[in-house]
């Protein structure tokens, strides 16, 4: 009954606002050329987890020993034809925000793996609503539209293990430079300009802008001779005790906690439990979604492929991911088989090439997500689909006159 309660209340906005939510489209991908040329190594995997940082800020967060963030590079994978891409932010605590920025092309879709963290947005006509501004917990998942204005901020101390948070962003292009953040958009503005959009008078403007004014050099994407971080703290004391509290959004809001999820069973297998998340339960999300996966120690998620283009992302565990076919035709009938991947290394499934994945260890549990890059895929399971075909044409499919039984000793 909760979950029903609450998915009409983010419905509600719905009616006859459903015509100024984001455009988008559903069940087809259309695909987009990124900026590698199409061209990189044949590999659908990247250990993120291995990486050094793209970006390290060492005073934020320190306790916890500095916030990092870890981009993957579209043209290490996938042939540089992969048309999703992702960014790991870990050691996030209580204030430390994500600037406030917007996408040129990418749809962001989010997931929170640990604490609580903060979303906000605006709408660029008011519609659905002047902002969304919203409070997430662990598995809690966000949606901002291309273009649209945005920014995230972790509400949990670092004493209590602070945020740890992945987005996925429906694009080609790496996430920066496709990201403008907002020190750099105003330090390039004129004088003028950039107080009016701050509602500064020039004098105002102009005794604040030496705080960021190098930020016209936009430079972050580096750990050394950073001008334009893309994440910064609030000022000491703005969060202590607590931050100042917000009005939530709840009518068709851009971000939804994990009790909206479809919890999925499928039949004939255990260990394996599906948690969806598609536009009938996100209804503001059009073109974006996921898919979620707990798998109990040695449980196999059985072959399926989709109707999407998806970023696979370990949250926890183990798992070792396989797949049938290649972006390239040439690729169309390779194996690109066992995978072992650890939370925070990431896959890329191309649409409609079959894969399946499983728990390495047998000791220990595994947690996953796949984001697609529409509001609505369809998963085709390859169990139930053989089901569905004449049995003599199966067997003589596979050469059989009948299936062997098993011999019990």
């Amino acid at each position: 009954m909760v979950r029903v309660a609450i998915c009409a209340l983010a419905l509600c906005a719905l009616g006859t606002m459903a015509q100024f939510l984001p455009p988008g489209t559903t069940d087809v991908p259309i695909p987009r050329p990124g900026d590698c040329g199409q061209v990189g190594p044949a590999t659908y995997v990247y250990r993120m987890s291995q990486e050094k940082p793209n970006d390290y800020f060492p005073a934020i967060c320190a306790g916890m020993g500095g916030a990092e963030v870890r981009f993957n590079d579209p043209c290490a994978w996938a042939h540089g034809q992969a048309q999703m891409t992702g960014a790991h932010f870990t050691n996030m605590c209580k204030g430390a925000t994500r600037m406030i920025h917007w996408h040129n092309q990418a749809d962001e879709w989010g997931f929170v793996s640990k604490g609580r963290l903060m979303t906000f947005v605006a709408s660029p006509d008011g519609l659905p609503w002047p902002s969304s501004t919203n409070i997430l917990e662990p598995r809690g998942v966000w949606y901002f539209p291309s273009s649209w204005l945005h920014g995230l901020m972790c509400v949990t101390p670092e004493e209590e293990g602070g945020c740890e948070f992945t987005i996925v962003f429906a694009s080609p292009q790496a996430a920066e430079p496709n990201g403008h953040n907002l020190d750099t958009t105003l330090a390039q503005a004129d004088n003028d300009v950039a107080a009016t959009a701050l509602g500064l008078s020039l004098p105002q403007y102009q005794a604040s802008r030496p705080a960021f004014g190098r930020a016209e050099h936009s430079i972050h994407y580096s750990n050394s001779n950073m001008t334009a971080p893309i994440v910064t703290a609030v000022a000491p004391g703005a969060c202590d005790p607590e931050c100042p509290p917000i009005h939530e959004t709840v009518g068709a809001p851009a971000a939804v906690q994990s009790i909206v999820e479809q919890r999925v069973e499928l039949s004939g297998v255990t260990g394996v439990t599906l948690y969806r998340i598609r536009t009938d339960q996100f209804p503001f999300s059009r073109t974006m979604s996921q898919e979620r996966t707990e798998l109990a120690p040695g449980a196999v998620r059985p072959v399926v492929w989709t109707t999407a283009d998806s970023f696979f992302m370990v949250v926890s565990g183990t798992v070792t991911v396989s797949m049938e076919g290649g972006i390239l035709g040439k690729e169309a009938h390779l194996a690109f088989t066992n995978e072992t991947l650890k939370a925070g290394d990431a896959a890329y499934f191309p649409n409609g090439r079959a894969y399946w994945f499983r728990e390495t260890t047998g000791k220990t549990s595994a947690e996953t997500i796949n984001v697609f890059n529409v509001g609505i895929w369809k998963s085709i399971e390859l169990g139930h689909a053989i089901s569905e075909m004449p049995n003599i044409v199966v067997m003589s499919n596979l050469h059989q006159a009948h299936f062997a039984k098993p011999v019990h000793i």
